[in-house]
C-alpha cells in the first residue's frame, strides 16, 4: 500500500511539472536560460569575474602585495559586475527566473497549506492587504 502511495505521489509531481513547463513562466524562463547559456560574451564576463573574485581572494590581507594591486583587480571586477548586470540576456534571465521561482513557491506554499492547514507565513488571510505572490492563481487559494 504504501509503495502504490509513493509511486502515485511521484506521478502527480511529475504530472505537476509537466504542467508547469506549459505554464508561460515556464516557457520564458527556458528561453531566457538557452539564451544566457549561449551568449559568449556573457559567458567570458562572468568567467573573468569570477577569476577575478578568486585573485582577489588570493592577494587580499598580504602584506607583501601593494594596494595598487588590489585596487585594479577591485576596478575590474566592479566594471564586469556592471557589464554583466546591465547585459539585456542577463537581466531577462534574472527577471524570468524570479517570476518562475515566484510560482514555484506558490505551488510550495500551497503544498504546505493542504499538508498543514496553515498559510505561509506572511500571510494575513486578507487579501486586501496582499502584496501577492502567494498564488498561483488569481483567486485566494488559502479561502
Amino acid at each position: 500500500m504504501e509503495d502504490r502511495l509513493d509511486d502515485m505521489i511521484i506521478e502527480m509531481a511529475h504530472h505537476l511539472g509537466e504542467t508547469i513547463k506549459k505554464d508561460r513562466r515556464f516557457i520564458r524562463y527556458d528561453a531566457a536560460h538557452k539564451a544566457f547559456e549561449g551568449e559568449p560574451q556573457l559567458t567570458r564576463m562572468m568567467t573573468e569575474y569570477s577569476a577575478q573574485q578568486a585573485a582577489l581572494a588570493s592577494v587580499a590581507g598580504k602584506p607583501d602585495v601593494g594596494k595598487d594591486l588590489t585596487d585594479a583587480i577591485e576596478g575590474r571586477i566592479n566594471t564586469l559586475y556592471l557589464e554583466i548586470t546591465e547585459n539585456p540576456v542577463y537581466k531577462e534571465f534574472v527577471d524570468a527566473k524570479a517570476e518562475l521561482d515566484e510560482l514555484i513557491k506558490g505551488v510550495n506554499d500551497e503544498i504546505f497549506f493542504a499538508l498543514t492547514g496553515e498559510a505561509p507565513k506572511g500571510c494575513s488571510g486578507d487579501c486586501a492587504s496582499c502584496g501577492g505572490g502567494c498564488s498561483v492563481s488569481d483567486e485566494h487559494i488559502y479561502d
